[in-house]
């Protein structure tokens, strides 16, 4: 037998093992059991350490006589026996609101507000058969679910004389924290703010000041298209009012990296603002940022910054809810101030209704140059949701994707760079227009 022959012998001995192999583990895996969530029993025990306190509580699983897997869950400071006689005790209730009951095991009582509780749970995963542990639900306390509307709460003490409620949803098997709402104790009903029009998205809030001298209040939320959205709010202007700001956010280097425009209701921009937010050691967040005058393109750093997700009471309503097609505006417009032109420059785009879900318009966007066009008479756009894509505007082929809020819509190309040329250079629709009529 030639050499050759005898590697390629050897070659296939090889693959025929590896697929062998591959073959077993499959069968292995198709040979486990899949148990539901109604086989399971639990028994706990609790473990003590050197000096005969109850440190430890060790959660089993079992179906039937049969033991499936142990999980251990620390206390968050040892206790003597007769201090311990609720550790370990569980419920089980549906805690990610999926139909599935999940496990809450209590783990004891940290101190000071009757909420302080330590709580660890299990989370009944029905794909996978079998419980996961979940992220960032170990650590918060005491929760009460509300299954209607899909959130926990939970309320603690914020000195004397305030309570603070969080807010928390699920994002698969993480407890992702929303907002904070601080209130006081004496409290009227009329003071009472409703905050659930704004638990579609996380709320981040920035107090910091411009060169540490000039109080302002940033908060908005992003959604997983990239775009972010809220208000920006100078406590010590004459008339302080919150201002609408829009723009993006992308994540790079593990930076969350937002750009802003500072808007006026007749969509003129008054300032523009950048933030960069990274976490150093996985708690402490490093947030840096600067104000820009588009005027006078004076900038102001932003300094003594702190992030944190509390409410306001001028920010209740999501400006990131996807718009209705029936409450789609006629006029969306914005102006930015042009330093070769000393003139406001921008976009214009206007709609009307060409029946259910389907809108007519027309745009001009002069940013940089002229990149205008309309739908053809016999065409018009088809929303899908707050969603519309309209391809071949011009004879270059040029397509864009229209994104309707109930403030504003994000135009975005949605073509190959070459159908710009129909455009002056640089040129598309492509920018966040203000709705300035109904």
């Amino acid at each position: 037998m030639t050499q050759i022959a005898m590697r390629m012998k050897e070659g296939t001995l090889r693959l025929l093992a590896v697929l062998l192999t591959l073959h077993c583990s499959l069968t292995t895996l198709s040979a486990q059991p899949k148990y539901e969530r109604k086989d399971f029993s639990f028994k706990v025990a609790k473990v003590k350490d050197a000096e005969g306190n109850i440190s430890q509580v060790y959660f089993r699983t079992f179906v039937g006589n049969k033991f499936v897997k142990e999980y251990t869950f620390e206390l968050a400071a040892p206790l003597s026996e007769d201090l311990a006689k609720n550790i370990g005790t569980y419920s089980e209730e549906d805690i990610n609101f999926d139909g599935y009951p999940d496990v809450d095991v209590y783990l004891g009582y940290y101190g000071g507000f009757s909420t302080n509780t330590q709580h660890e749970a299990l989370l009944w995963d029905q794909e996978q058969h079998q419980f996961v542990y979940p992220d960032g639900y170990a650590g918060v306390g005491e929760l009460m679910g509300f299954a209607e509307k899909k959130y926990l709460v939970h309320t603690g003490s914020d000195g004397p004389d305030h309570r603070v409620t969080s807010y928390y949803r699920w994002h698969g098997h993480k407890l992702q924290h929303y907002l904070d709402e601080v209130w006081a104790i004496e409290s009227d009903e009329d003071d009472n703010v409703n905050f659930d029009d704004l638990l579609n998205y996380p709320l981040q809030r920035y107090d910091a000041k411009l060169d540490g001298r000039i109080p302002v209040i940033i908060a908005f939320q992003k959604n997983e298209a990239g775009t972010a959205a809220g208000y920006i709010y100078y406590p010590k202007a004459k008339n302080p009012t919150p201002i609408m700001i829009v723009g993006s956010a992308i994540q790079y280097n593990g930076k969350d990296i937002y750009n802003f425009r500072e808007y006026q209701p007749d969509g003129k921009v008054s300032g523009f603002i950048s933030l960069e937010h990274s976490v150093v050691d996985g708690w402490d967040n490093k947030v840096e940022g600067t104000w820009t005058n588009p005027k006078t393109e004076k900038q102001m750093k932003l300094t003594d910054v702190w992030f944190k997700r509390e409410s306001t009471k001028w920010f209740t309503h999501s400006l990131l809810t996807p718009e209705d097609p029936g409450n789609i505006g006629r006029e969306y417009s914005f102006q930015q101030w042009r330093q070769g032109y000393d003139d406001y420059m921008g976009g214009h785009i206007t709609f009307r209704a060409a029946g259910k879900n389907k809108v007519h318009f027309e745009c001009a966007n002069v940013v940089r140059n002229i990149a205008e066009g309309k739908s053809e008479e016999g065409r018009p756009a088809v929303l899908n949701g707050n969603v519309f894509e309209y391809r071949n505007v011009n004879e270059c082929g040029y397509g864009f994707k229209a994104t309707f809020y109930p403030k504003f819509v994000v135009l975005r190309s949605i073509t190959e760079g070459e159908t710009l040329n129909c455009f002056g250079a640089f040129s598309a629709f492509d920018g966040i227009y203000i709705k300035v009529k109904k």
